[in-house]
């Protein structure tokens, strides 16, 4: 049996301008898609992808 990875939950506390949490309401509503779970991943994603330029 697999056993899953766990799940690290509230690693930071962002302080985000009210614009964008305006932008991340409307795409979760047309996605359908969870703002919390919308946030986690697109800022997972956007940690992930980053390479810092040498």
């Amino acid at each position: 049996m697999k056993t899953k990875p766990p799940v690290v939950k509230q690693l930071y506390r962002l302080s985000v301008e009210p614009r964008v949490v305006d932008q991340l309401s409307k795409l979760a509503t047309r996605t359908g898609e969870p703002k919390t779970r919308l946030a986690t991943r697109l800022f997972t994603e956007a940690v992930m992808t980053y390479r810092p330029k040498k």
